[in-house]
């Protein structure tokens, strides 16, 4: 080999080593560049994490979510009844739940939107950040894979994606409203009017399991609005009893009287 080319190819390689040995943590372009990515990650999911933790914005997006529910029944139970009582019923529903949305929006601007729950097409998994909380997965093999924003599927799974708990409630709903209006599209005059108010009393015993739960974990302002609400709640479901309790009583005596 040419002596020169030879000493040149000497004189690289010391330079090298020399370099290397003077900073022994020096890394290669890829692993600076793979290092910022994870930085930026854990930067994105830090603040997003401090974000969506608060723990009025997520019990009042949760009762906001159900009171768009009640809001959309009762203008569908309006509409379609024939009951005086009923539809009164449902009109009353609507002032209320929307005034208690007004209440929350302070605290869940997104979930007390008017027409919140029509808007389709929210996806329930993402791999943006999202607005939920986080929570930590077992996999198999003892390594615990955190997801902050929701539940992140496990190493080794293709394609890892987090779960929005949010639009997964929001989906709920909006899947409970259609499958309730299918059923009371079933149903005539008098049958439907029961199935209404019987629904409404499920849906506020519900709602009053909630409201006392979540008041336990909100904030003084939060927590008398929920208190408030509580209220209208039991209000709502010894009203909706007392029409069943009619209506049942009508039904009865046609009955008879058609026999």
């Amino acid at each position: 080999m040419n002596r020169k080319v030879l000493a040149a190819i000497t004189t690289v390689g010391c330079l090298a080593s020399m370099q290397a040995m003077a900073d022994p943590n020096q890394q290669t372009p890829a692993q600076n560049r793979q290092e910022v990515r994870q930085e930026n990650q854990q930067g994105r999911q830090g603040g997003q994490q401090a974000q969506w933790q608060n723990p009025d914005h997520a019990l009042a997006s949760c009762v906001a979510i159900g009171n768009q529910e009640e809001i959309a029944i009762a203008k569908f139970g309006e509409e379609k009844t024939k009951n005086n009582d009923v539809k009164d019923f449902a009109k009353m529903l609507q002032k209320d739940h929307q005034a208690f949305l007004q209440k929350l929006q302070r605290f869940a601007p997104e979930a007390s939107r008017e027409g919140y729950l029509n808007e389709s097409g929210q996806k329930t998994s993402s791999t943006q950040p999202n607005t939920s909380t986080q929570v930590r997965v077992q996999p198999a093999g003892g390594q615990v894979n955190v997801a902050v924003g929701g539940v992140q599927q496990t190493a080794g799974t293709q394609g890892a994606q987090q779960l929005d708990f949010m639009a997964l409630h929001r989906e709920l709903a909006e899947n409970c409203l259609q499958q309730s209006k299918e059923m009371l599209n079933k149903k005539d005059a008098a049958k439907f009017d029961e199935c209404f108010i019987g629904m409404q009393i499920g849906k506020h015993a519900e709602m009053k399991n909630k409201l006392t739960v979540f008041q336990r974990h909100a904030s003084g302002e939060l927590k008398q609005i929920f208190s408030e609400g509580l209220q209208t709640t039991e209000n709502h479901l010894k009203k909706a009893e007392d029409i069943m309790k009619k209506l049942s009583e009508t039904n009865s005596s046609n009955s008879k009287s058609s026999s």
